[in-house]
């Protein structure tokens, strides 16, 4: 336990070492992971290490401000300017988000050709016509400010300056490797989209960013990955004070990633959590049933094969949908539910498929009446011993119903109290609720 002032005593693994030693020998390192895994402290030690010719970008970066000042550098701007940072971050008491870097001041400092350039890549990401004017028109003496769409910039949202201060500080050529803290606070998806594209299309970044030899980002958003050199992904992860890195190595883990951070959940695509397949009309209105009412904010798609001789064929149109089963979100998410009595070796040909054992579900009886909650069952045959089935029949206690009647009988009875047979929990309910939690 420590200190209420006390610093953590944070360590790395060998494979976070190595890429903090290597990191100046990649072009893109992009770092995703949990909050409080370790990213920021990553970037902030990747800083350290490399020194004044490194940019360090934190999510402290709101700024606003009405006029631009005067640029009068120092003989030692950037050392002193990265200096500032490390005494700020070395002797600080709590985790600050302090970036050496101020809008106002960057905008002055960029040279005439950055600043057009800077005006050229905000109309492109954003539509805007920003302009450098004078307070006084006809008086070039008077002090400038930046309109942007015909007002002062400190009109403008506070997206619209975040992305400024993105841009600008990438422009600066005083520095070749730059690193950056969550680039997507305050900027639209779909402005996040075309600054990316800025960043890994080569001839925009020879043209505006050829200075750059290295950019790192730690990032919560899916644009932001590395989708052509898969490898400069990185997880993060902690555990107690040690943080870890592990690279993407395969189309799976990027999968993986991608997924994550949208929340682990398909619904965020308008894809359903979990596909389940089943033989007849029967399982199809019954399973249904049970998963809305289970689990009423999750989207299931219950697919009914009509036989056990066409699940095979079901679960072929939707590998073709989703490609690779193995190396999509949808690798843990497709179910097959099927009776004792099936075809010759079909648990098997699904699993060589790309089900994984566990999800291809064989009834110990067959047919899903006897997988009906216990209780529902008594209520309508007023008897707990268990149900007799010969052809479409269902057979109780001097009572008989077609498999239809009875599934029609069952379905509104069940509720969120419902208490549900045990295998049918075991092995369907909860299989499904591990992957969907």
């Amino acid at each position: 336990m420590y200190q209420h002032d006390q610093k953590p005593n944070t360590t790395l693994t060998t494979e976070a070492r190595a890429l903090l030693d290597n990191v100046k020998n990649n072009d893109f390192v992009v770092l995703c992971g949990r909050n409080n895994c370790g990213k920021s402290y990553l970037l902030k030690l990747m800083t350290q290490a490399i020194g004044e010719t490194a940019s360090f970008l934190g999510p402290a970066r709101y700024q606003n401000f009405n006029m631009l000042t005067p640029y009068a550098p120092g003989a030692n701007k950037r050392s002193e300017k990265f200096q500032q940072w490390l005494r700020q971050w070395k002797q600080s008491t709590q985790n600050l988000d302090n970036s050496p870097f101020n809008l106002q001041q960057a905008i002055a400092e960029l040279s005439n050709v950055k600043r057009d350039q800077l005006i050229e890549i905000m109309h492109a990401l954003l539509d805007s016509k920003m302009e450098i004017l004078h307070t006084i028109p006809e008086n070039s003496m008077s002090q400038q400010y930046i309109s942007v769409n015909g007002h002062n910039i400190s009109f403008t949202s506070s997206g619209y300056r975040l992305i400024a201060s993105l841009v600008t500080s990438l422009l600066n050529d005083e520095y070749d490797i730059f690193l950056i803290d969550e680039p997507e606070l305050g900027v639209s998806p779909e402005a996040q989209g075309i600054f990316a594209d800025f960043l890994f299309d080569a001839t925009m970044r020879a043209k505006y960013f050829s200075h750059v030899k290295t950019l790192v980002v730690a990032t919560h958003s899916t644009v932001f990955l590395d989708r052509k050199n898969i490898n400069n992904n990185y997880f993060v992860s902690k555990s107690g004070d040690e943080i870890d890195v592990n690279q993407v190595a395969s189309v799976a883990d990027i999968n993986r990633i991608h997924f994550f951070l949208l929340g682990n959940r398909l619904e965020s695509l308008y894809m359903p959590s979990a596909i389940v397949i089943v033989e007849g009309k029967c399982d199809y209105a019954y399973i249904e049933r049970v998963l809305h009412t289970r689990y009423p904010d999750t989207r299931f798609s219950i697919i009914s094969a009509n036989s056990d001789s066409r699940i095979r064929e079901v679960f072929s149109i939707t590998k073709s949908l989703f490609g690779d089963i193995q190396k999509s979100p949808y690798q843990n998410r497709i179910f097959a539910v099927i009776d004792s009595v099936h075809g010759s070796g079909l648990p098997q040909q699904l699993e060589k498929m790309g089900i994984p054992k566990d999800n291809v579900v064989v009834w110990s009886k067959n047919g899903i009446e006897y997988y009906y909650p216990p209780q529902i069952l008594n209520d309508i045959f007023h008897s707990t011993e268990e149900i007799s089935i010969n052809g479409d029949q269902i057979s109780l206690n001097n009572l008989t119903y077609t498999k239809n009647e009875l599934v029609e009988m069952v379905i509104p009875k069940i509720n969120q109290a419902t208490e549900y047979n045990d295998e049918f929990t075991k092995e369907l309910l909860n299989m499904i609720e591990q992957e969907i939690a």
